[in-house]
């Protein structure tokens, strides 16, 4: 009997497995389904920490705090920098209108010499108006006329450069100077208009007056056919009362000429001071 019964266990296979003990029986699809719940899992609570929305990883005020301070850093730096950029532009170009106007200054400088000698010449020629015209009333010799004429006809103007005063001025460009430099350039600008508007209204009404009395005083037979140069001025007739008046319109034309003789001086003298003053703070040559 105990031969068949071991027969029976070999020959039923099923009946062999079954006796195998339950918990040594694991199915190879139940373990692939188990790894593949447990990865699940694992991806789920790696999703919520990064959830913002999980209670447990709420932001506190700390990380808003120094998110706002770095923000903030960071628009101010930048905000410095390109300030600091555009204050080195407007230096930048202060220092070429500074330059600039330097180089007016000693354009300018020769021009108002030439017009100092100019005028000064004319009031020496009209010290001789007062004895001029006393030997005009006492004899026929109008020699002594002929200079005061000459130098009666007209005026040298005043022309100055000012390409870089019409920038400053009119651009805005006063603003990015130091105030002191601004301050000098714009007393210097005072007396250059000051000097514009007398020579533009006084001296030139003064000088339209000498110019129409010596053209009804001028005996135009004679001086026409003169030869000698400049031509001798020869009066028409003997009228005393428009002598008279020539030598007053001459006395104002002395008094007028005089005045813009010292306003020169003092435009030569503000223009002098200017060129030292920026020679000896920006060095220039």
């Amino acid at each position: 009997m105990a031969d068949n019964t071991d027969e029976e266990h070999l020959d039923n296979p099923i009946n062999n497995q079954s006796e195998n003990p339950p918990d040594e029986i694991i199915p190879t699809t139940d373990t692939e389904t188990i790894n593949s719940i447990q990865e699940t899992e694992n991806m789920e609570v790696h999703h919520h920490a990064h959830d913002p929305e999980a209670p447990h990883h709420k932001k506190n005020w700390k990380s808003y705090f120094w998110e706002f301070l770095m923000l903030f850093l960071a628009v101010f730096c930048g905000f410095l920098a390109e300030y600091q950029l555009e204050h080195k532009i407007e230096r930048d170009r202060g220092k070429q209108y500074t330059y600039s106007f330097y180089e007016d200054l000693k354009t300018d400088s020769s021009h108002f010499n030439d017009l100092i000698s100019r005028f000064t010449k004319k009031l020496t020629v009209f010290q001789d108006m007062s004895p001029c015209y006393d030997s005009l009333l006492s004899s026929s010799s109008i020699n002594c006329l002929t200079n005061i004429y000459i130098n009666s006809r007209d005026f040298p103007d005043l022309i100055y450069t000012d390409r870089t005063l019409m920038q400053l001025k009119n651009a805005g460009g006063l603003r990015l100077l130091k105030k002191t430099d601004a301050d000098s350039i714009l007393l210097y600008d005072k007396l250059l208009q000051v000097y514009k508007a007398a020579e533009t209204t006084g001296l030139q009404n003064i000088q339209n007056d000498v110019r129409e009395t010596s053209a009804l005083l001028r005996d135009y037979g004679k001086w026409k056919d003169t030869t000698q140069q400049p031509r001798i001025f020869a009066i028409y007739g003997n009228n005393k009362d428009l002598l008279n008046k020539y030598f007053n319109h001459l006395t104002l034309y002395d008094g007028f000429c005089r005045a813009r003789l010292n306003n020169l001086l003092k435009l030569k003298k503000g223009n002098a001071e200017l060129i030292e003053y920026f020679k000896a703070k920006y060095h220039y040559d």
